[in-house]
């Protein structure tokens, strides 16, 4: 597999702390890999080493197939936005993207107004920065990061600040980046339904370290699908169920009934319970999310 960034045996510390503990991590080319974990993973540091804007003590990074790092010709083919986006506050949002595109040396003003549309702020071109709202400054700092379009785009925590509506509208921006101008993207996020929905790849980080790296369609075939029910004798329920043969099966601290065996739709199943004078309270296909994946991963709760 050819990968667009690949970094092995990365150490970062603070003193005493250790921030990078031997992290390993594939983006394969092409990808939209979303690297997620809890707040002080790690993530933003990783970012860093990845944008070389901090130095690593100990590992090697490849981007782009340069085998050294970030460089200032890979610089020159990557947009990125990590932590709190800053700008020039008495330049209008225009002039703030006319100035970064004569610093990376890309001379196209349509572009300027083309991204400005994407992230939704034509009608805001002409405000200064200074009187923006922090969703708007979130929205700049991801047109400036796709200004150049860029063959790698690294965004950490892209859609802080952003209401429900400019998530959305980020979401199909990055799919359509993705897609259509074959980028690959790195998004450090903790908010796992949004993964879900976005990622191609998932890296799981925790505790300085990437514990889990695999491609989000393989995390949904091997995390089945589950029959959800609730009656009111968990026990006569197992045995009705153990009798039809069903043997995969788990009862929960909660009252409810997870069936794995989805020989049998919720229908049969339903049936089977009333038929058999138990009370039917619930019950329902549920579909495992990627938080719940996580969650055993990293052994939370």
């Amino acid at each position: 597999m050819e990968y667009c960034v690949l970094g092995k045996n990365i150490d970062k510390s603070y003193g005493a702390k250790k921030v990078l503990d031997h992290v390993d991590i594939h983006v394969p080319m092409n990808s939209i890999y979303g690297l997620i974990g809890p707040n002080g993973a790690g993530k933003s540091t990783l970012l860093k080493c990845i944008m070389n804007l901090i130095r690593f003590e100990d590992g090697n990074i490849q981007v782009l197939d340069n085998s050294a790092g970030m460089g200032k010709y890979e610089l020159n083919r990557t947009g990125s936005l990590i932590e709190y986006p800053c700008f020039y506050d008495d330049l209008t949002g225009k002039e703030n993207l006319l100035l970064h595109s004569r610093y990376m040396g890309y001379y196209d003003k349509k572009r300027i107004d083309e991204v400005l549309h994407e992230v939704d702020l034509t009608r805001a071109d002409q405000k200064k920065v200074k009187n923006y709202s922090m969703g708007m400054r979130q929205r700049l700092a991801i047109a400036r990061a796709i200004l150049i379009k860029p063959e790698l785009l690294i965004l950490d925590e892209p859609i802080n600040a952003l209401d429900p509506e400019g998530i959305k509208k980020m979401r199909e921006l990055f799919i359509k980046l993705n897609e259509k101008q074959g980028t690959t993207i790195i998004i450090s996020s903790h908010i796992l339904s949004e993964m879900d929905y976005l990622a191609s790849d998932i890296g799981i980080m925790n505790n300085g370290k990437i514990i889990k790296e695999k491609p989000l369609e393989e995390i949904h075939k091997e995390n089945k699908d589950k029959i959800v029910a609730r009656v009111d004798d968990i026990s006569k329920a197992s045995i009705l169920l153990e009798e039809r043969g069903i043997q995969d099966f788990k009862i929960m601290d909660d009252g409810q009934i997870h069936i794995f065996d989805l020989t049998y739709d919720t229908s049969c199943y339903a049936e089977l319970f009333v038929q058999n004078q138990l009370k039917l309270y619930q019950i329902d296909v549920v579909k495992k999310t990627l938080e719940e994946y996580f969650f055993e991963v990293v052994g939370g709760n």
